[in-house]
C-alpha cells in the first residue's frame, strides 16, 4: 500500500508531501489545477518514461519518492529477497527516482540503485494505474487475449510456450536454409573434391620444398663443391699441414711447462689442445664427406620435377607450402561437413517436426484453459457491470481458434487463439465488439469492471484511477462511486475525479489548487473535512461556491455515503 508520496519540481508542483491511508482517496479540483499531475508523478516513480520538459522551470532536476508497505509473503517481499535488497517484514519500502536536465534518470529501491527495467519489474506488484488512455487499449482487441491470460494466471505458461515456439521457428529456419543451399552445396562439394585430389596426388610434406632446394643446389653444383673440398683436403694432408700440427703440438708442450710456473697460462693450454684436436677432426670429417659425394643426374632430374609439382601447388594454393597443406586440411574438413549435411538435414527435419508437434500441443493446452477462463471472466465482468447500473448487459469474451488455408489450426507466438470482448449493453440488442460501443459512459463502466476483475486476481494493493469517470454522470456516476467504494474494502483505491457522486464515497478527499506567487505558478493539495468538504462537493455539483441548494445536496450526499459504510 502507498503510505506517502513526496514530489519536488515536477511540472507546476514545486513541493508536495501527501500522506495516504487505507480505503478510498479521491483528488478533486478545478479543471487545469493539476489533479492528474499527482498520478503522473506516481507513474514516474513507478518507472514511466518522461522527458526533461516535466522538470519545473528553473530547477536542475525533479524528484519523486514514495513509502510503501507490503506483507512478507507477497510477491513484493519475494522480489526484494531474490534481488538481495534488505527489508524486514512490515517495514516500509522506500522508492526514489530523479530526472536530470540532461534526460538521465536515477532510481533507488531502499538504498539500492536499480535500472528502469528492474524498477518496472518491482513496482508492477505495488501499484496498478488506470488512466483515460486505457480506454484506447481496451477497445484494441489485440490486448484482450493478454487480459484473459492475466486473469487466468497463464503468463508463465505462455512465456514457456513462446520460448518453445521460437526454438521451433529457428529449427525451421535452419532447415529451410539447408534445403535452399542444396544446389550450391553440390557445386562446392565438386570443387573441394578437386582441391583434395589435386593436392593429395602430389602428397606434399612440411618444409619439403626447402629441403629439396638444398639438395638440388648440392647436385647442380657438384663439380664446384667437390673441387673446393678436395683442395681443402690437399692442404690439410700436405707436409705443410703436418708441420702446422707438429708446431701446435710443440707450442702446447711448452705452454704446459710454463703453466707449472704460472697457472694463468692454463687457459692457453686448453685452447691449443682444442685447436689441435679440432684440426685433426676437421681433416677426418672432410675426408668422409668427400667420399660421400656422388653426382646422380637421375636424382637431380627427379628433384627438379618434384619442385615443379610443388611450385604448381604453391601457385594455386600458396604462396607457401604450409598454405597448401592448410588448404588441403580446410577442404577436407569442409567436405566432411558438407557430406554430413544431408544427414544433418534429416536430423534437423526430425527435430523441427518434434518441436512443431510440441508447440501445437502446448498451444492447444493453453487454448483449453483459456476457454474455461473466458467463461469465468465474462461472468465476473457481467456481475460487476450489473452493479454499475447495467443489469441487463451481456458480456462475452469470445475465443476463436485461428484456422489456416488448409483448415488446420495455425500456431502464433500467442498460441492458436484470438480473443475479443463482445457486448450487448441493453436487452434485445445484438452483441457487438467492444470497439463499436459508442457510449463513453458504457465504455468507462466496462473498463472499470475489467480492471476490477484483473485486480482481484493479483496481489497489487493499490489501484489508481485517473478520471475513470470521463463521459459518465448521473446515476451511472453513483454506481461507479459505490463500486469503487466496495473495491476499496480490499484494495487501496486512489481516484482523480470531477464527479461529486464518486467523491462523496471516498474515505479521504484531497483538493488540488493552483496559485500564482511571485510570478510563478504552483500547485498544492490539502485534505478536506467537515464544511470544507461540503463546499468542495457543492462546487463539483454546480460549479459554483454560492449555491445554497448545492451545499444542502452535498451535505445529503455525504451523509448518505457515510450511512452506507
Amino acid at each position: 500500500m502507498l503510505e506517502q508520496l513526496s514530489v519536488r519540481n515536477f511540472a507546476i508542483i514545486e513541493s508536495i508531501d501527501i500522506d495516504f491511508s487505507p480505503g478510498m482517496t479521491v483528488f478533486s479540483g478545478e479543471t487545469g489545477t493539476g489533479k492528474s499531475l499527482i498520478v503522473d508523478a506516481l507513474g514516474f516513480l513507478l518507472g514511466a518514461r518522461v522527458d526533461n520538459s516535466i522538470i519545473r522551470e528553473g530547477a536542475t532536476e525533479c524528484a519523486v519518492s514514495g513509502l510503501f508497505s507490503a506483507s512478507s509473503d507477497s510477491q513484493v517481499g519475494n522480489w526484494l529477497k531474490e534481488n538481495g535488497i534488505e527489508w524486514q517484514p512490515n517495514e516500509e519500502i522506500l522508492l526514489r527516482r530523479v530526472l536530470k536536465q540532461n534526460g538521465r534518470t536515477l532510481a533507488w529501491i531502499q538504498d539500492r540503485q536499480v535500472s528502469r527495467n528492474e524498477l518496472l519489474e518491482f513496482t508492477q506488484n505495488l501499484v496498478d494505474i488506470h488512466g483515460q488512455h486505457e480506454h484506447q487499449r481496451l477497445i484494441d482487441s489485440s490486448t484482450h487475449l493478454d487480459m484473459l491470460d492475466a486473469y487466468a494466471g497463464l503468463e508463465d505458461e505462455l512465456r514457456s510456450y513462446q520460448k518453445l515456439y521460437l526454438e521451433w521457428k529457428e529449427a525451421a529456419r535452419q532447415l529451410q536454409e539447408l534445403l535452399e543451399q542444396k544446389a550450391k552445396r553440390a557445386q562446392e562439394v565438386d570443387y573441394l573434391d578437386f582441391v583434395i585430389r589435386d593436392i593429395a596426388s602430389i602428397k606434399p610434406k612440411p618444409n619439403e620444398d626447402n629441403e629439396l632446394l638444398a639438395e638440388e643446389k648440392i647436385l647442380s653444383e657438384h663439380e664446384k663443391l667437390f673441387g673446393a673440398v678436395s683442395e681443402a683436403l690437399m692442404f690439410l694432408d700436405s707436409d705443410e699441414s703436418a708441420d702446422v700440427l707438429h708446431a701446435l703440438k710443440k707450442v702446447r708442450a711448452n705452454i704446459e711447462t710454463a703453466r707449472t710456473v704460472d697457472i694463468r697460462l692454463g687457459s692457453f693450454s686448453e685452447r691449443l689442445s682444442t685447436a689441435y684436436y679440432e684440426l685433426e677432426d676437421v681433416s677426418e670429417s672432410l675426408n668422409e664427406y668427400k667420399a660421400s659425394l656422388r653426382f646422380d643426374p637421375d636424382r637431380l632430374e627427379s628433384i627438379e620435377r618434384r619442385l615443379a609439382d610443388l611450385q604448381r601447388l604453391k601457385h594455386k594454393y600458396g604462396p607457401k607450402l604450409d598454405d597448401v597443406l592448410q588448404a588441403y586440411e580446410r577442404a577436407r574438413r569442409r567436405l566432411e561437413s558438407l557430406e554430413h549435411a544431408e544427414e544433418n538435414a534429416e536430423e534437423l527435419e526430425k527435430k523441427e517436426k518434434t518441436l512443431e508437434k510440441e508447440v501445437f500441443n502446448r498451444a492447444y493446452q493453453l487454448s483449453e484453459k483459456r476457454m474455461i477462463a473466458a467463461v469465468s471472466m465474462s461472468s465476473s465482468i457481467k456481475e460487476i457491470v450489473k452493479n454499475l447500473g447495467m443489469p441487463e448487459a451481456q458480456v462475452n469474451l469470445r475465443l476463436k481458434r485461428i484456422i489456416d488455408e488448409r483448415g488446420e489450426y495455425r500456431t502464433t507466438p500467442r498460441g492458436i487463439d484470438e480473443a475479443e470482448f463482445f457486448i450487448a449493453p441493453n436487452p434485445g440488442e445484438p452483441e457487438l465488439p467492444l470497439s463499436r460501443i459508442a457510449s463513453g459512459g458504457e465504455l468507462s463502466r466496462f473498463a472499470l469492471a475489467i480492471k476490477a476483475v484483473l485486480a482481484s486476481k493479483d496481489e497489487v494493493e493499490t489501484l489508481v484511477f485517473d478520471e475513470i469517470d470521463s463521459g459518465i454522470g448521473g446515476q451511472v456516476g453513483v454506481a461507479v462511486g459505490e463500486y469503487l467504494k466496495q473495491l476499496s474494502q480490499y484494495r487501496q483505491v486512489l481516484c482523480v475525479t470531477h464527479l461529486a457522486t464518486i467523491a462523496v464515497q471516498a474515505d479521504h478527499q484531497g483538493k488540488v489548487d493552483k496559485s500564482v506567487s511571485k510570478g510563478r505558478t504552483g500547485a498544492s493539495i490539502r485534505f478536506l473535512s467537515g464544511k470544507e468538504r461540503e463546499t468542495e462537493i457543492a462546487r463539483m455539483l454546480s460549479g459554483s461556491l454560492e449555491s445554497e441548494v448545492s451545499r444542502i445536496h452535498a451535505a445529503e450526499l455525504l451523509k448518505k455515503a457515510i450511512s452506507h459504510d
